[in-house]
């Protein structure tokens, strides 16, 4: 004979799974074939061959960090929220693949997903972009909050590599610090070099700075060989599909100086700039219409404007504007030797002086925070053509000239200084001295640079 105890219990059950099915919910092993843990499979081609490096995410998950398919095509999704959610795949030269999340099996859904071929269509004058970011008539303009009504947009920032004493990593403490000092600079954008830290980009954008995301490619590649062409191009469109649905960036700034590259068939060479844009119209491709403008990082103006460079306007139809890092007493004739060369807007992207006086090895920051006042009411004067400028550089780099633990004197002559010299490990507008607090953190103190530019850019 069954007890109460028992029956009461069997009904109980049953109650429950009534509810759960009158409600559209179901108990747990149900549940979780409606909400998996992970999403798993293949991505292959028409063909029913592997895709490798395609780029597969949560379109329902705002700045998840996808996966990118191995070389057997194969992609795991972890660590989402719980929920029903769509998967997102793309790669370059495949239609988007968007498709609702299957039921799972023990807490996995298996989807293996079929890519279709896809043909771009290239104008041949590159259109305006419809995205958060666009250039129009050299001005540079944002409609960051998505109502159709673009503002001009004033580049107001620095150079951004705050490396820590000893060349250790950046964490996010030590970014979370960086954001309060930008805020305090009243500045709006940063520049990087070598991509960005995800991290980085979120806290930025809820803090209204934008990112001009820089993309390394190393000075002493074969750029003849066609091998590593596309290999620079493949590494480039990942680049873009992993970051820019990121509401900071900016623009894309590709290279850094890589005219100065003394290897031979890099970045003094036609191959370089025809890259270059092969590389602005991948951009375009994987973007369409929302796209971000793509600057090219040049030292000076050097080969700017050069046909025989492949460096010209004509030449590089789908290169939104150039990217200088500049280093001038007197920016006028810069900017009038410019104008003379390409009809593109510029960016500069490094500029001013560093706080070390070489003579008397002790810092002469009234005279850095003057250089560097001077350089920036020069580059505003320039607005018809210069869309502003990001000061060399936020932080002081003790890892550039010796001793990764000494903030050491060292560099290259130069007469763009009042020295005749410059220090590489004494550029910040924020000096850096070893933690005297234990908090973790180097100690940071503005200098005068520092406080001038929170006064232009107020």
């Amino acid at each position: 004979m069954m007890s109460c105890l028992r029956v009461s219990k069997i009904l109980t059950v049953a109650f429950f799974i009534q509810v759960f099915s009158a409600y559209g919910c179901s108990p747990t092993k149900e549940s979780n074939e409606i909400n998996p843990t992970v999403v798993t499979g293949y991505v292959l081609d028409g063909g029913k061959n592997p895709v490798v490096g395609a780029r597969v995410s949560l379109s329902t998950v705002p700045f998840f960090d996808g996966v990118f398919t191995d070389s057997h095509g194969l992609y795991k999704l972890t660590d989402f929220p719980a929920g029903k959610h769509r998967l997102k795949v793309e790669k370059l030269g495949y239609e988007i693949y968007e498709a609702d999340v299957s039921k799972s099996e023990n807490s996995v859904a298996t989807m293996n997903i079929v890519l279709t071929s896809k043909t771009y269509i290239i104008p041949d004058v590159k259109p305006l972009s419809v995205g958060t970011v666009r250039i129009r008539d050299k001005i540079l303009e944002t409609d960051f909050d998505g109502d159709g009504t673009y503002q001009p947009f004033v580049v107001k920032g620095a150079a951004f590599s705050p490396v820590p004493i000893g060349n250790l990593p950046v964490t996010s403490k030590i970014y979370d610090r960086c954001i309060q000092w930008i805020v305090n600079l009243n500045a709006n954008t940063v520049r990087t070099y070598s991509g960005v830290d995800k991290y980085f980009l979120q806290k930025a954008a809820e803090n209204n700075i934008r990112v001009i995301v820089g993309f390394w490619v190393n000075l002493d590649l074969d750029l003849s060989l066609p091998g590593n062409k596309q290999k620079v191009i493949d590494d480039f469109a990942s680049f873009i599909l992993d970051l820019k649905e990121y509401p900071a960036v900016l623009m894309w700034n590709i290279g850094n100086e890589q005219n100065y590259s003394t290897s031979p068939n890099n970045g003094d060479s036609p191959y370089w700039y025809s890259l270059v844009h092969e590389m602005a119209l991948t951009a375009y491709k994987i973007e369409g219409a929302k796209y971000h403008p793509v600057c090219i990082s040049n030292g000076g103006y050097r080969n700017i404007g050069d046909s025989s460079m492949l460096a010209n306007d004509s030449s590089l139809t789908y290169v939104d504007l150039w990217a200088s890092n500049a280093y001038e007493r007197n920016f006028d004739p810069f900017f009038s030797s410019y104008r003379s060369k390409s009809n593109k807007p510029i960016v500069i992207t490094e500029f001013g002086i560093d706080a070390l006086n070489n003579i008397s090895k002790t810092e002469y920051e009234s005279v850095q925070a003057y250089f560097d006042s001077t350089n920036w009411v020069q580059i505003r004067n320039a607005s018809h053509v210069c869309v502003g400028a990001t000061v060399f550089e936020f932080t002081d780099e003790w890892w550039k000239a010796g001793d990764l633990n000494a903030h050491d004197f060292g560099g290259y002559a130069t007469n763009a200084h009042p020295d005749g010299y410059s220090n590489e490990e004494w550029w910040g507008i924020i000096a850096v001295t070893p933690d005297t607090t234990h908090d973790g953190l180097d100690e940071w103190r503005a200098r005068k640079a520092y406080t001038m530019f929170q006064q232009f850019w107020k």
